[in-house]
C-alpha cells in the first residue's frame, strides 16, 4: 500500500522515482522500500524536501499533501488556478515549495540558524523552475537594491561546484559554520585555487573574498522576486 501511495503522488507531481530520491537525498531504490520500519532520519529527510504528507503515505490517514501546502493552493482564485494549469500543462513554470529559511547578505552578517525542522511555507510558481528547484527568502541589505530584504530566491544545487564554479553568477552559499550568504561569486585572481571574490550590490558593502575551505554547499540563484506580497 505504500508503494502503491507513493506512485500515486508522483504521479500527482509528474516526477518519476529518481527524481523523487534525489530530491529527498535518498539512495537508489530506498523510495519503494519506505515502510514505518523506515529509520526516522531518512523520513525527516522526506518531510524537509518535498510536500508528501509521510502520515498518508505510511498508513493512508489523512491527505496526500501536507495541510499548510495544500491550503496554499486551494486557497487560490480560480483565474489563479487556470493560469497555473496552463503554465504547468504547457511547461512554463512550476509551483517551487519555499522553505522556511533565508539567506543573508555578507559574508560576516550573523543570520540565525534555526535548528528546527525545515517546511515548506507555500507554494511559488516561476518560469523555467526545475524538478530540484527550491525557493528560500533574503536577508539582509549588502545586495540591495537588486535583491532588497525579502525577496524570495529561486535557487538550484551546483553538486560539481569544486571542478565549475560559473563565475559571475549569484549563489547562496552555505558555510560551514551554518550560515548561509547570498553573493555574486568572481574569480579570486590572486589565488583562485583556495579563494573566490564575493561581490555585494550595495555600494556600502565592500566586497571580499571567502576560502573554498569554508564552503560546504552551493545553489546558483536562478531567479528572483523582489515583492510577492510577503
Amino acid at each position: 500500500n505504500t508503494k502503491k501511495r507513493l506512485k500515486e503522488y508522483l504521479e500527482y507531481k509528474n516526477m518519476s522515482i529518481r527524481e523523487f530520491e534525489r530530491t529527498c537525498g535518498l539512495s537508489n531504490g530506498l523510495a519503494m522500500r519506505l515502510s514505518t520500519a523506515t529509520n526516522p532520519s531518512t523520513l525527516k529527510k522526506i518531510t524537509t524536501s518535498c510536500d508528501i504528507n509521510i502520515k498518508w503515505l505510511l498508513s493512508g490517514e489523512g491527505t496526500m499533501i501536507k495541510k499548510g501546502v495544500q491550503n496554499e493552493v486551494e486557497s487560490l482564485t480560480p483565474k489563479e488556478k487556470a493560469s497555473i494549469s496552463d503554465g504547468l500543462k504547457s511547461g512554463k513554470f512550476r509551483l517551487v515549495p519555499l522553505i522556511n529559511i533565508d539567506s543573508v547578505g555578507g559574508v560576516h552578517s550573523e543570520n540565525a540558524i534555526d535548528v528546527s525542522e525545515q517546511y515548506v511555507i507555500k507554494m511559488m510558481p516561476f518560469a523555467d523552475a526545475l524538478p530540484d528547484d527550491v525557493a528560500i527568502l533574503q536577508s539582509g541589505n549588502s545586495m540591495y537594491p537588486t535583491i532588497p530584504s525579502g525577496s524570495a530566491l529561486l535557487i538550484r544545487e551546483v553538486k560539481n561546484w569544486r571542478e565549475y564554479f560559473g563565475y559571475g553568477g549569484i549563489f547562496v552559499l552555505l558555510l560551514s559554520d551554518g550560515r548561509r550568504i547570498t553573493k555574486e561569486v568572481r574569480r579570486y585572481e590572486e589565488d583562485p585555487k583556495n579563494y573566490i571574490w564575493c561581490v555585494s550590490y550595495n555600494p556600502d558593502v565592500a566586497d571580499e573574498e571567502l576560502p573554498k575551505s569554508l564552503i560546504k554547499g552551493v545553489w546558483k540563484v536562478v531567479k528572483y522576486i523582489a515583492d510577492f506580497g510577503w
